[in-house]
């Protein structure tokens, strides 16, 4: 046996082994590096479209948002304006010096009118405001309104006042009992309106 040629062969077959195994573990490494670059690149794609559609769900809900602020601000205007005149209305058929001459009887179909027109805006839109904002404003609707009767069914068909101490018992109420329940339903526009200022809108 020819040791030398064996040892040769051995050495020959040991360094093509080791030559093999360099070259598959490159290629293993360059299949790998390939495919973390492949899985970075899809991770990178797909974080770029996930992101673009939160920003794009931002947009659609901070513009519903507006919208309905801005749909709630206008419905607040309009009742806060007609809820203005329902009130100077009551108060001027209320006052007994506005009834010189037969007056009381305009006044009171003037304070009715207003009281229709806030009720045929207000409560088809009410669905737009929140449930303590309309537990407020029903609150004060209900008291207007029984103002309203209790100073109707206390004028005579003449326009003169049936019985003056239910009037002034009344109008006392008006003074009394209005201006509180305006002053909590005030603060609840403002809130839901984002304003902390004092101040009336003549906006419909």
């Amino acid at each position: 046996m020819d040791w030398q040629e064996l040892l040769k062969q051995l050495g020959s077959a040991a360094l093509l082994l080791g030559v093999i195994g360099f070259v598959a573990k490159r290629a293993v490494e360059q299949w790998l590096a390939q495919r973390l670059e492949q899985h970075k690149s899809e991770l990178t794609h797909a974080s770029e479209q996930a992101l673009e559609t939160l920003r794009s769900e931002l947009r659609i809900s901070e513009a519903q948002q507006s919208r309905l602020l801005a749909r709630q601000a206008t419905i607040i205007a309009g009742v806060f304006a007609r809820l203005e005149r329902l009130h100077e209305a009551l108060v001027r058929l209320a006052m007994p010096i506005q009834h010189q001459a037969g007056s009381a009887m305009p006044l009171r179909d003037a304070a009715a009118e207003r009281y229709h027109d806030f009720e045929e805006y207000y409560y088809p839109r009410a669905i737009w405001l929140d449930v303590q904002t309309c537990t407020q404003l029903n609150e004060l609707v209900i008291l207007l309104r029984k103002l309203l009767n209790d100073m109707n069914y206390n004028l005579l068909p003449n326009g003169q006042i049936a019985d003056r101490a239910k009037w002034i018992e009344t109008y006392t109420r008006l003074q009394n009992e209005v201006p509180l329940a305006r002053q909590a339903l005030d603060r609840q526009f403002r809130a839901l309106l984002g304003l902390g200022c004092q101040g009336r809108t003549d906006q419909e």
